[in-house]
């Protein structure tokens, strides 16, 4: 595979600034011949100017414009359309675990000839994802989720629409400051984190670390979960449960809206892993996801209210760091698909994937 264009479009998703491939990923795939186009955009965490600085051609042109051999690369998915797809995209584009809506995407492509290559999807030879932003999911979503628990403690109306943060030290003096105002600095607020020995909840228990306020932790993994009962009714015991766990098979529920009918104390789940669409989501009292505009949705449920949040791309809160170590894990994979003439296992096995979920939907 020979190819040698690269096209970074603008995310369709509103509030999106983070970006896959950063100035400097830029520089070095110009100095191997790659040709990269960038959409002109004033949303992202770097501005068109640091694009071109980099070597990058900039165009006012979208993407179903550019040369069919054309890579078109982005974060999240394709806004909703008809429209074929033809040409190869490189995204998360939440459509391999049979989520509300695939078999309208996959048709897209079928209808086109265009392929996803999923960024979801692309493993080492060890089996292991080559980059994820996860880390910093778990860290943004611990923090919301305890911005939540200090909103919802004084008042029911909506929690306002969130912002980028500047950097980590302002999330943490934004939650610090939160928490010290609701009275709920002084160690008395308990957060269950299940999930809490993988990336995204070592997120999680760094940013509550990182704290000034005291907050008690009970960190779950996969032997807790096993041992416990199902739904679990140790979520009840805390002010703010945290669902870090990457859904890779059907599990057993682990919050239902028959559990909530006996809460008394839970006020806030942070589901970090988001799968409101996913027949298998282990979270079920919502059912989709909520945005930047409208961070928390209340759950089913008879008992005290809980709020939960599931915004699907917590990292963009923190969109350069988060941006700066995601690009540099996935920078090796990509650099090879760009310049190698012959795919290596992560790129074949993706490409598998993709052709065979068109299969399973009878797309193919």
């Amino acid at each position: 595979m020979n190819v040698k264009n690269l096209w970074l479009r603008k995310e369709d998703k509103t509030g999106e600034r983070r970006v896959p491939i950063t100035p400097a990923e830029v520089v070095r795939l110009v100095q191997a011949g790659v040709r990269v186009t960038v959409e002109r955009c004033s949303e992202r965490c770097y501005t068109d100017a640091d694009y071109a600085a980099a070597g990058a051609v900039l165009t006012d042109a979208v993407w179903q414009q550019a040369p069919l051999d054309t890579v078109v690369i982005a974060l999240k998915e394709l806004a909703d359309s008809a429209e074929p797809v033809a040409h190869t995209q490189i995204h998360f584009s939440h459509t391999f675990k049979d989520q509300e809506g695939a078999m309208d995407t996959l048709a897209r492509y079928a209808r086109g000839g265009g392929a996803i290559l999923d960024l979801e999807f692309l493993f080492d030879t060890q089996g292991r994802r080559v980059a994820a932003f996860g880390y910093w999911a778990g860290y943004v979503g611990a923090a919301i989720g305890l911005l939540g628990v200090a909103h919802y403690s004084r008042t029911s109306i909506d929690f306002p629409a969130l912002q980028p943060f500047s950097d980590r030290d302002a999330l943490l003096n934004a939650v610090d400051t939160a928490l010290q105002e609701s009275g709920w600095a002084d160690g008395s607020l308990s957060v269950l984190i299940m999930g809490a020995l993988g990336r995204c909840g070592s997120g999680a228990r760094d940013l509550i670390a990182s704290l000034k306020s005291e907050v008690r932790v009970t960190a779950w993994d996969l032997p807790e979960f096993t041992a416990a009962d199902k739904p679990l009714r140790e979520s009840l015991a805390h002010e703010l449960f945290v669902n870090c766990v990457y859904l890779r098979e059907p599990i057993a529920p682990m919050i239902d809206a028959d559990l909530l009918a006996d809460n008394g104390r839970l006020k806030i789940i942070s589901d970090v892993s988001c799968d409101p669409t996913s027949t298998d989501n282990p979270i079920r009292v919502y059912d989709a996801i909520t945005h930047l505009h409208a961070p928390f949705v209340r759950a089913r449920g008879e008992g005290q209210a809980v709020y939960v949040q599931a915004i699907d791309h917590l990292p963009t809160l923190l969109p350069r760091e988060s941006s700066q170590e995601y690009a540099a894990a996935l920078f090796p994979y990509l650099f090879d698909f760009m310049t190698s003439d012959v795919p290596s296992p992560t790129w074949v096995e993706a490409r598998q994937r993709f052709d065979q979920a068109l299969v399973r939907y009878g797309l193919r």
